[in-house]
């Protein structure tokens, strides 16, 4: 059974009821467009479409000109076979997946590597540009390099490939899942032509630094990447499974003159703490190619959770935001302060609606107004067995940050 509701606030929210945020779209299972000459039934009997084997993981808005509706993107990664579309998106009430830019894109399965094979998240940046991380594989099976993909919104074209080099993947484990995006000339003035992108490979346990302007990438290693197998068992909603994931959660500290002045902030799925390392430090290709794990003690821990957390993200102001397994909620933490207890807000709580966060992002609003929006996709009832398709599975909700944090904009 597929059940969706749609509640467009795209635009304006107005008010929430206290300690939720605004229901967007929730699925019990996912459905999607098969254009002509393609059809569901076809699909399904090829084995290209087994309904309820889709779990969406993130999403990123395109807020588009005024006469021309807003996107939600969506990603669906090929956990296994029998999903059709790996990325796609609703742009209005109904129940269906758009296939993104087209079906084509995706009907090979990893036969054709020119096409999509799996994607976990995605980024829009300032120039209209939409960033997929493509990790080339289905399940355990690798199809494909794993490669970068970037897209005008505008046009909906591809305008530039990368693919990673195997020498930076870690063969048969590499999972490169969570791009994060520092355009340095942004738009009005600059040119979009210098973009960093960092990169979480969470089954290889490292990260992978791109940049734009020299179209090459480079490998960092270092320990904290690695998961701490204290915090292997995650519990969400009371429902528990193993998994050992390494780097997961990544966030950039807001833009300044100086990289030297900039950290990233991240942290592996599997263990409790928050770490950060700085720009300058990850972003010197020459000292990484001669040395995969330099400057070690440029990594640091700056604090501990009550659980394991999922996906974050940061404001301009410099508010963290991310999901915690247990319970499940939002806390904010200002990172101008010590990452310490009394230095962290919970923000919003509900057992119901924020099982697993997979997927956050900040999104700047047409009126020029910060919006957090959250992906919770029920993963611990993926990973149990125990999904039911007649529930409400997976949940889009968004809300403006100056109504999380009020009108100060401060956890």
């Amino acid at each position: 059974m597929h059940v969706i509701l749609w509640v467009f606030i795209l635009a304006n929210i107005k008010s929430i009821v206290a300690q939720n945020l605004k229901g967007v779209a929730e699925w019990g299972s996912l459905d999607y467009v098969f254009p002509p000459p393609h059809s569901r039934q076809q699909a399904i009997q090829s084995g290209q479409f087994v309904p309820n084997n889709g779990v969406p993981i993130d999403i990123d808005i395109d807020y588009r000109s005024d006469n021309l509706p807003s996107r939600i993107f969506v990603t669906i990664p090929r956990f296994t076979t029998g999903i059709p579309v790996t990325l796609g998106y609703v742009a209005g009430p109904g129940n269906y997946i758009q296939p993104y830019p087209s079906y084509s894109w995706h009907e090979s399965h990893g036969r054709n590597c020119d096409g999509i094979t799996s994607v976990f998240r995605v980024a829009i940046d300032k120039c209209r540009r939409l960033w997929v991380l493509d990790t080339g594989r289905i399940g355990t099976q690798v199809h494909c390099a794993p490669q970068l993909l970037v897209f005008n919104l505008d046009t909906d074209t591809l305008i530039h490939r990368y693919r990673f080099p195997e020498s930076q993947t870690r063969m048969g484990t590499s999972l490169f899942i969570t791009p994060i995006l520092d355009v340095k000339d942004p738009p009005p003035y600059g040119m979009c032509s210098d973009t960093m992108v960092y990169i979480a490979d969470v089954q290889g346990f490292g990260l992978i630094v791109y940049s734009s302007r020299t179209n090459r990438s480079w490998r960092v290693q270092n320990k904290l990447f690695y998961p701490n197998p204290q915090f292997g068992t995650h519990t969400v909603a009371g429902e528990s499974f193993e998994l050992m994931d390494g780097t997961f959660g990544l966030a950039l500290s807001p833009p300044s003159p100086n990289d030297a002045n900039r950290n990233l902030y991240f942290h592996t799925l599997a263990s409790n703490t928050e770490n950060s390392v700085r720009l300058d430090v990850i972003n010197n290709a020459t000292a990484w190619d001669s040395n995969a794990d330099n400057s070690p003690r440029s990594f640091q821990e700056i604090g501990y959770r009550p659980s394991q957390a999922t996906a974050q993200a940061m404001d301009s102001n410099g508010n963290l935001f991310y999901g915690l397994e247990t319970p499940s909620a939002i806390q904010c933490w200002d990172s101008r302060k010590p990452f310490t207890r009394e230095n962290i807000r919970t923000i919003v709580q509900n057992e119901r609606t924020l099982q697993f966060i997979s997927g956050m992002k900040i999104v700047t609003n047409k009126k020029g107004k910060e919006e957090l929006w959250v992906m919770s996709c029920r993963f611990q009832k993926i990973m149990t067995g125990t999904i039911n398709p007649s529930e409400t599975n997976f949940r889009i909700q968004a809300l403006q940050i100056d109504e999380l944090l009020g009108h100060r904009n401060r956890c």
